[in-house]
This record gives structure tokens, sequence and C-alpha cells, in this order.
């Protein structure tokens, strides 16, 4: 892990902000990924990818997203928006003037890699998405609602845990109980999340109470980094995510249309129209990693979505929780490894 600090770059992309990124290029004939990473991570929790593909020749654009690690930490939350998060990505890799990339994003990094797709498909060779599958433009549906939705279909609510996060108090929340926050984020038994997690409320309860839960023997090795980076850059940042998307950006990625044709062809001046009812369908390859142990991100719901919009995708379940890129990654390697041989052969 101590070498992959070594390969570190910083960038101002166009709206001002700087961005702290791992950086290889790649090998003659080799594409490029760029891997987004979700909430609360950094650039290293793609470490296992990293050291895999590197190995093999590919170019990596591993950025710390907006609020994380060494990238700049705005505190207004409309900075967060995921259009303008996206577009932040398109200038690091026009930077690098690497062509050739595919975009893969987890967590909150699929959400990102779902707008880059909507916005910037002409630039990419396919797109990848881990735990949290490809989510199109929202279709204008209150949150409220959605949330009602989803409980009456599977049973509880998935996205309790969101009021929290977006509430007033919730840097000062978790700051205070950090060790019941990072136990309920990285549990070693998924299941926890159903019930601590969920439920609108819960996840409140368990940090107040300063609740403890074993944790995932494989964020061991990331938790001193974890403890320096966020200690230093706050959770400000990383929490805004939640912030934005109650406050709008939820319609952000309807509302707001880019050029895909080239890096160049964005402008502050770009005319705001919604995006077409074409651009909701990924038209290049895309491969989504499911996750069979995932209480949030529910695999079906994940199969879904991609058989509405993505025409040529390519599903792996693999027998982890929402952690999958550092619980099982020899088999995501692996499978990423065979998906992409497949589509730049």
């Amino acid at each position: 892990m101590e070498a992959l600090h070594t390969g570190f770059k910083e960038v101002q992309v166009s709206r001002g902000y700087k961005y702290h990124y791992y950086f290889s290029a790649p090998e003659t004939g080799k594409p490029t990924l760029l891997l987004a990473h979700g909430f609360p991570s950094l650039a290293i929790d793609w470490r296992c990818q990293i050291a895999y593909f590197k190995a093999k020749g590919y170019g990596l654009v591993v950025p710390d997203m907006l609020g994380y690690g060494g990238t700049d930490k705005p505190a207004d939350h409309k900075e967060y928006l995921q259009t303008l998060l996206a577009r932040d990505l398109v200038d690091i890799l026009e930077h690098e003037k690497v062509t050739n990339v595919i975009a893969m994003g987890h967590d909150w990094g699929s959400k990102t890699t779902s707008v880059l797709a909507n916005l910037f498909s002409g630039d990419f060779l396919g797109f990848a998405f881990f735990a949290l599958g490809y989510i199109p433009p929202n279709p204008s549906k209150p949150f409220a609602e959605l949330e009602e939705e989803i409980t009456k279909v599977i049973g509880y609510n998935t996205f309790g845990y969101w009021g929290l996060f977006a509430a007033p108090d919730a840097v000062e929340l978790v700051e205070k109980h950090i060790e019941s926050f990072w136990d309920l984020i990285h549990p070693k038994d998924p299941r926890i999340w159903k019930y601590n997690f969920c439920p609108p409320g819960a996840s409140r309860v368990f940090l107040e109470s300063d609740s403890r839960t074993p944790r995932d023997p494989a964020y061991e090795e990331l938790q001193p980094v974890y403890e320096k980076e966020f200690s230093k850059g706050g959770w400000v940042g990383p929490l805004n995510y939640y912030k934005a998307a109650l406050d709008g950006d939820m319609e952000d990625s309807k509302s707001k249309c880019f050029s895909s044709m080239g890096y160049g062809d964005f402008s502050a001046d770009t005319i705001h129209a919604e995006i077409p009812l074409e651009n909701y369908t990924i038209k290049k390859p895309v491969f989504i990693g499911c996750t069979k142990k995932d209480v949030i991100c529910i695999p079906a719901f994940q199969k879904a979505v991609a058989a509405q919009f993505c025409p040529q995708v390519t599903i792996e379940e693999f027998d982890a929780g929402h952690w999958v890129l550092a619980d099982a990654p020899e088999e995501v390697n692996s499978a990423l490894d065979k998906w992409i041989s497949s589509i730049v052969a």
C-alpha cells in the first residue's frame, strides 16, 4: 500500500477545485480504467484492483472524489451535484490526455459513473458498476415516494439512513461517535445493516448509544489511513453527497444536458435542457457486479434496471456484501479482466 502513495498527482479542474488522484499510464494498446469510489472511501479503496490491473499494463486514473482525502472539500453541498462531479472526472482525463477509457464506480461512484454514461458516453469504451448498479436519471419522483415504493416491494426501507447523513448535526454525530460509525459502516456481518442502518432512525440510535459490532477484517489495513485522512479532512464533504441528493441532485442529472462528442465540447454556456430519453439507455458495454449479501443495493433491483437500460450488459454476482472490492478482490479482478478483454478485443 505504501507504493500506491507514490503515484498520486494533483490537477485543478475547470471549476477551480484541486483533485488528488492516482495515475499510472497505460502500456501501448491497453485501455485506461477510471475508478470512482463512494461513501465513505478513498482512492486506495481500489488498491486491490490498482495492483492487479497495473501489473497487466492497464492505465489507471483513481481520484479521491470531491470532499475526500487530498482533493478539495467545499462546504456548500451544491458543489457536489453529480453533473459537476462527472465533468470534474472528464477534466482529469483530458489533462492526462488518455483515450480508450472504461469508467467504473462503486457506491456513490456508481452514480457519478451513471452520469458519465448519460452525458459523455461517446468518450468511453464501457462502464462498470459495483454493488450499486446503473442509475438512470430520476423520473421526477419525490424521495419520500421512492422510499415508500421500495418498502412495499421488499418489506423494508433501504434509504432509512439517508435522513441521518443529511441531518444538520450529522457531522457532529459522526465525529463524536466515530468508533461506532466505523463499526456500522464496515460490519463483519452484512445483515447488521438491515436492522441498524435501514430503518429510519436506527443508525442514529446506534451511534448515540455508542453501540459496537465486530468489523470486517478486510478493512483492518485501511483503518489507520481512514483515521488519518478523515480526522484531517472532516466529514462535511463526504456527507454533502447525501445533502445534495436530498436537495434536488436526483433531478440534476435530468435537468442538464452536455455534449458527449469530446472533452473539449463542454463550456459553462452549454444550454440547459432535459437529457433526451435515448440517453437514459447505455449503448456501450456495461458490467454490473452484484453483491449477494448486500441488503441495501439488492441484486434484483440492479438487474431489473440493467434489463431496461443496458442492452450490452454482463452481470456477475459475488458472494459478498457491499464492500466487494476488498472482500472478494480475486473474484472481482478476474471477472473484470475477462469482461474488459471481451470489449477491447
